[in-house]
This record gives C-alpha cells, sequence and structure tokens, in this order.
C-alpha cells in the first residue's frame, strides 16, 4: 500500500475489541509484534533503531526504561485492527475517536495519535506534544534564560574582581575587555551544550508531531505546542464553569480520573478542519466510507 510521504491517514469509529499492555523489553523477544514500528526493532533486538526512533539515547537500559513507561495498544475500528504505543492507553471501549494513523503491509494500522472529541482529549505519539519550530523555540528560551543569566553573573562578578585589583585604569580596561570576551565564547558554548541537550530529552523536535498536526488540519503544525494549548485552555482563556466553555465537563469521559504517569496526552481547544487532501476511512458507516487523498 503506498503511503503520503506528508501526511498520515484518519480512521473514525468507536474503539471495540481492545487490549492494553504494560511494555517491558522482553515482552517483545518472540517477535510477535515485528510488523510495529519501534516495536518491530525491538523484536529483532535492535535497541538503537528503537532508540532513534522515538527521538532518544541508543542505551539498552534507556530504551527498557521508556518501554516499561509506556503501555501497547491494540483495538478495532468497525473491522478495522488499529494499534500502536501511547504512554497511558486510559480511553475505553464504546469511546467514539478519530486516529491519525499510517496503514502496515499486514493490512492493520499503526496510531499515531488518537483524538476523543467529546472532551477534546488527544493521545499523541511519545515525545509528540511540539512540532518542530515549536521545540527549538521552547529549547531556545530555556537555553537562553540560563545561559543569558549566567553571563550576566559573570560580568558582575569580572567587574568586582578587577575594581579590587591592584590594576591601573588602562589595566582595567584591557583586562575587562578580554575576560568579557571569554566569558562571552565560554557561555555561548554552554548556551549551545544547553540547547541540544533540552532537544534530545524533547525528542530533537518531533517530525512525527509536524506530520500528525499537518494530517489533522492545523495550518502551521511546526508551531504548535500542545502543552500551550493546555495553559489557553484552562488557565489564560474562558473558565470551566462558563457555559460556553470548549466541552462539556459534565461527561463521563472528562470527569475520569487519569492514570498515574501520563505524558503525551493532551487538551486542545477547537480541532481544525481536516483537509480534503487526507484520507479518511470512516468506519462507523456502510463499507467503510473512505474519502480518498485529492491531488494538492
Amino acid at each position: 500500500m503506498k503511503v503520503n510521504s506528508d501526511y498520515y491517514q484518519i480512521i473514525t469509529g468507536k474503539i471495540t475489541e481492545l487490549e492494553v499492555i504494560d511494555t517491558t523489553l522482553s515482552l517483545f523477544g518472540g517477535g510477535s509484534f515485528a510488523s510495529l514500528p519501534l516495536l518491530g526493532q525491538l523484536a529483532l533486538g535492535n535497541t538503537t533503531e528503537a532508540g532513534s526512533q522515538v527521538g532518544m539515547a541508543s542505551d539498552e537500559q534507556e530504551t527498557a526504561d521508556y518501554l516499561n513507561s509506556v503501555q501497547y495498544f491494540r483495538c478495532k475500528l468497525g473491522e478495522l485492527t488499529v494499534h500502536g504505543i501511547f504512554c497511558r492507553a486510559f480511553f475505553r471501549n464504546g469511546d467514539k475517536v478519530e486516529v491519525v494513523v499510517e496503514p502496515l503491509e499486514d493490512g492493520s494500522y499503526y496510531a499515531y495519535a488518537l483524538r476523543r472529541p467529546i472532551d477534546h482529549r488527544l493521545w499523541l505519539y511519545p515525545w509528540a506534544m511540539k512540532g518542530t519550530k515549536a521545540s527549538n523555540k521552547s529549547s531556545l528560551k530555556f537555553a537562553g534564560s540560563i545561559s543569558l543569566g549566567t553571563y550576566i553573573v559573570g560580568i558582575i562578578c569580572i567587574t568586582i574582581s578587577i575594581i579590587s585589583s591592584d590594576a591601573t585604569n588602562g589595566e582595567e580596561l584591557f583586562y575587562f575587555i578580554i575576560t568579557s570576551i571569554v566569558a562571552f565564547i565560554v557561555d555561548g558554548l554552554f548556551f549551545l551544550l544547553l540547547f541540544y541537550s533540552d532537544k534530545a530529552m524533547l525528542g530533537g523536535g518531533s517530525k512525527e508531531a509536524d506530520k500528525i498536526f499537518a494530517t489533522l488540519g492545523y495550518p502551521k503544525p511546526k508551531t504548535v505546542n500542545m502543552e500551550e494549548e493546555f495553559m489557553e485552555m484552562f488557565f489564560n482563556n474562558k473558565s470551566m464553569n462558563e457555559p460556553n466553555f470548549y466541552i462539556d465537563v459534565t461527561t463521563d469521559e472528562f470527569t475520569r480520573k487519569d492514570p498515574p504517569g501520563v505524558k503525551w496526552v493532551a487538551f486542545y481547544r477547537e480541532a481544525p478542519p481536516i483537509p480534503d487532501y487526507i484520507t479518511v476511512i470512516h468506519t462507523k458507516k456502510p463499507n467503510n466510507n473512505k474519502r480518498k487523498n485529492k491531488s494538492k
């Protein structure tokens, strides 16, 4: 099956036959999940490739720790089998969802995101909370604030040291210029270390996130930041007590208690319309009404 490299597909429908499995590295030794991205690499014992697929270090222990923090799930939407990995797969049978998927060779579909419209929850592929530009912006802000503070403190310390010394006025200026240049270079290297370390911790900017958000119809997918979306929804905008809040906060789906250790699960305010060129399979309709891609 030919896959569009720029976009995933979407399957809509009601979840049935849901299975959720807590993952461990030893679980995949038999190769039963070898057709899945990431899991297939683990089944073959290739932890380096598996780690790179989720933007993490290639160390086997880190890969094992990652697997202990996520869950593998498998379910049916209509007659279609969908499976994948989320941090916590706490959706349920009967939930009406829209799943961002990629078709696999065995006829099943691998999930990269799952959206539940009734309570505006969005489950995302590991480290896919931000597009690549949003991730770079976040890392830039983090590294910049720390390195700038360090540089200012360094300049203050240099100034105090020079003033306290026995140097003449001309020497003080010379020492100040030289030490300031050295401090600037060292701080620049420190900035780069912080920037790339933060990017590595966040998955280096998720290309999967860019593709997920493009499939869901976000006009600027690389700039999407679902962490900021959460803040805008619950803290910087409307109150949940307002009648025109984004969702009905009395539904069973919203009031369910989240399991511990949840990551990469977001709320969204408004869902953008899905573009016409995205393949959408509506399983609730007879014969799997399928909207095919249109050429752009």
